[in-house]
């Protein structure tokens, strides 16, 4: 009998030139890979991380991969807004949430990682 994917929280604050930033999105992908369910939660500098790189490769932002392995993102709106991140901006599979669903989030979870 096959165990139940594990669902994977993490919240995520600091900006992609954050060193820690780059292991986190390793570690999404690596849990994605492995079957687990992820959700990554963004707020504050971190939504820098969904401006594409290239103005040629609008796939070329640092969250990328781990929407392209399946992975659930969710951004702070409040914090998205005042950095220049509004609604028709975000990748597809991104969304708007609030801290109160982060804090759902967190409560729902098996795990929740917050890298902050």
């Amino acid at each position: 009998m096959e165990s139940p994917e594990k669902h994977v929280g993490i919240l995520l604050l600091k900006s992609p030139e954050w060193s820690a930033f780059h292991s986190v999105v390793e570690l999404s992908v690596a849990l994605l890979e492995e079957g687990a369910r992820l959700t990554l939660f963004i707020m504050d500098d971190a939504v820098l991380g969904l401006y594409p790189r290239s103005s040629r490769d609008p796939q070329s932002f640092p969250l990328h991969p781990v929407i392209e392995k399946g992975g659930t993102v969710l951004v702070c709106q409040s914090t998205a807004e005042t950095r220049g991140m509004h609604s028709d901006r975000l990748p597809d599979g991104v969304r708007f949430e609030t801290q109160v669903q982060l804090g759902r989030l967190a409560e729902e979870v098996d795990l929740f990682l917050p890298f902050v």
